[in-house]
């Protein structure tokens, strides 16, 4: 069996295979070491509270079957997604001149919208002008307005890509795609809109 080699002056020590292993200083091997404990749990690691018991270095290699019970105190399942179709959906009033349904309109719904508990904002449904009509196609409910103004890219009348801009004050508007003027009164589908409240 090789014994433990000591540098002169350092106090670094480096466990050759085969030897003793140096606590407090540094080790070195050629091969795997292993720890087996046939009774219960082969390895605990205990630090200062305010210190990690276990440090990697600069290696970034995914470790196989290292598995994190909990990421900054949340379970996994904290982090799975809440999808669209599990949320509650209410209507909104349309303003003047605004239709669905019908006319120039696909058979979709009116529109409707939704939000996670994180205050993310789902829309579904379409809109189309009725009867003229501004650009303010409806206002949202309190609980869904942004602070900031938000853009979304929509599809309108004949898979043209238009826009809506969503204000401060809940006001959504319709934006007629760039080369096709009048587009987003034909039609314009909010099914697939999200945005983000402020938390």
């Amino acid at each position: 069996m090789l014994g433990v080699l000591v540098t002169g002056g350092t106090g670094t020590a480096y466990a050759a295979n085969g030897g003793t292993l140096r606590l407090g200083g540094s080790n070195s091997a050629t091969a795997t070491t292993t720890l087996t404990n046939t009774n219960g749990t082969a390895l605990k690691v205990v630090s200062k509270a305010d210190k990690p018991p276990i440090s990697v270095g600069s290696n970034s290699t995914k470790v196989p079957y290292f598995n994190a019970d909990k990421l900054d105190g949340k379970d996994s399942t904290a982090f799975q997604p809440t999808l669209a179709s599990t949320l509650t959906f209410e209507n909104v009033t349309l303003a003047t001149g605004w239709g669905y349904g019908s006319g120039n309109c696909s058979p979709d719904p009116g529109p409707q919208v939704a939000k996670t508990a994180e205050g993310i904002v789902y829309m579904k449904g379409s809109v189309c002008y009725s009867d003229g009509g501004t650009a303010l196609m409806f206002t949202l409910p309190a609980a869904y307005i942004p602070a900031n103004r938000v853009f979304v890219p929509v599809f309108q009348d004949g898979g043209y890509v238009g826009s809506i801009t969503i204000t401060t004050t809940g006001g959504v508007i319709a934006n007629d795609a760039p080369n096709s003027p009048g587009s987003a009164g034909r039609f314009t589908s909010l099914t697939g809109v999200t945005y983000a409240l402020p938390n």
